[in-house]
């Protein structure tokens, strides 16, 4: 009896250590889709899926992940959150006030960040975005501010965590390496390779650590360009994802941040098309972690999640009985290509007709074309040409790269147009700003059982810790 009682033991000890193990990750990836609710990853599917003619989900991979779970995103001062504040929670484990970056709202002291804890712990980390690496989100996981727009303090503060690896989007300023207090030359000082050709991305190999390497191919505010715009030169998030673990995979292990910006932009300009391609290249992310997943099953884990739901996205509207979201497929270019195509046309000519400007949201929207099912009414053209009227009669600069969100006022012609295709697909929108909406919570591998009940964001830090074993 004695002997059996023994063996009893044993075998409980045996499960609860194997159990212990398959706890354990060695390599963590965290995904964060800014903005990204449910209802963007929703559109996403539905419209994927009417693109093969189905009235059928066409899941993202990360939908098909066993946990599906919910978070709140609440700030310390606010009922809805900012990127900094939620990012600082998801970072730190702590709740701060809108607009600091993982800073006590209080004591105004640093809060440790899981990827700083990693690092101290031996693992390799990596920041990526396809917005500025010293936004709001990456920054929250590397710096210290009371205030998230001090971009130059912010990203001042990046070579000082000794992070393996930062790819992306680049800096508001860089800066001159005449300059010693500039950005370049305190990279150049912590022993950093700032990397801003496809060709020096592609060169990079294993081993190959203190990376700041930039994607060619973003604006002068150095965000990437829109996927919707399928623009030359742009290396996505997914092929920087995929160097990341080239450089990032060894023994110990590993945490990697990847952050979609882009979604969140196009949430707030009311773009559901720009929000679904974005969120397409956010998976194909995603994707590439999974690859990663498969031949390390035992030792990673893969988070999906997003700091806040923008825009309050509604799948249905008052004014058509059924959501109609293949439509979609015939917008081929952002707002701010639109913008621009736009103000180039006014810059060849003193005096533009409405009815080219039609021509235009004809070709690239594909409104006004009957055959589509995308005939304009009278309504819709009325309030169209009071846009115009108004814009190609007062607006005389023409200024290319100007802040994206600045062109998101209420009488914008390109707002209007994207409205009149949002109507006709049955999307609706409650604004222009952040949400208070719980977001998704998609997790895989090693501890995946820690995120299965809903959870709050500052628990995204502490499970990761948990699970990573990290110490302090």
């Amino acid at each position: 009896m004695k002997k059996i009682n023994k063996l009893i033991i044993a075998v409980l000890l045996l499960a609860y250590s194997f159990s212990h193990a398959q706890q354990t990750a060695k390599y963590v990836f965290l995904f964060i889709g800014d903005g990204m609710g449910d209802n963007q990853i929703l559109a996403t599917e539905l419209y994927l899926a009417s693109l093969g003619g189905e009235n059928v989900y066409e899941p993202l991979s990360f939908s098909k992940f066993p946990v599906q779970s919910f978070m709140t995103t609440h700030s310390a001062d606010k009922l809805i959150t900012d990127s900094a504040a939620s990012a600082t929670a998801m970072a730190t484990g702590n709740k701060t006030n809108n607009g600091m970056v993982s800073i006590d709202p209080v004591l105004k002291t640093s809060f440790e960040t899981i990827a700083q804890k990693a690092k101290k712990n031996g693992y390799k980390v990596g920041i990526l975005s396809s917005v500025t690496i010293d936004h709001a989100t990456p920054a929250s996981f590397y710096a210290h501010q009371e205030k998230r727009g001090d971009y130059h303090k912010i990203a001042l503060q990046l070579p000082l965590s000794d992070f393996d690896y930062f790819a992306g989007g680049g800096f508001k300023d860089i800066g001159l390496r005449s300059d010693k207090n500039s950005v370049i030359s305190k990279l150049d000082q912590y022993g950093y390779k700032y990397i801003t050709t496809a060709k020096e991305i592609n060169n990079l190999k294993k081993g190959d650590t203190k990376i700041v390497a930039v994607s060619p191919g973003t604006y002068s505010g150095k965000e990437f360009y829109w996927e919707i715009d399928k623009k030359e030169n742009h290396m996505p998030l997914s092929f920087l994802t995929k160097k990341g673990i080239e450089l990032l995979d060894n023994e110990k292990g590993f945490f990697m941040m990847i952050e979609g910006g882009k979604i969140d932009w196009a949430s707030h300009a009311n773009d559901i098309a720009s929000s679904i391609h974005e969120t397409i290249a956010f998976d194909d992310a995603v994707k590439e972690a999974i690859k990663f997943y498969n031949n390390n099953k035992e030792e990673t884990l893969i988070i999906v999640t997003a700091d806040h739901e923008t825009g309050g996205l509604g799948l249905g509207n008052n004014l058509i009985k059924d959501l109609k979201l293949g439509l979609l497929q015939n917008q081929k270019i952002s707002i701010q290509e639109f913008d621009i195509k736009l103000k180039e046309l006014k810059k060849k000519k003193e005096e533009i007709t409405f009815n080219e400007v039609l021509d235009l949201v004809k070709e690239n929207f594909g409104l006004g074309d009957k055959t589509k099912g995308l005939e304009l009414s009278e309504v819709e053209k009325k309030w169209l040409l009071e846009a115009f009227e108004s814009e190609f009669t007062t607006l005389k600069d023409v200024k290319y790269n100007q802040n994206y969100l600045d062109i998101l006022n209420k009488n914008s012609f390109v707002l209007r147009v994207v409205k009149v295709l949002n109507n006709k697909a049955g999307i609706a929108w409650t604004t222009k700003k952040h949400t208070g909406n719980r977001v998704p919570v998609r997790v895989i591998g090693a501890g995946q059982e820690k995120f299965k009940a809903a959870i709050d964001n500052t628990d995204i830090a502490k499970l990761i810790m948990k699970v990573m074993q990290l110490s302090n």
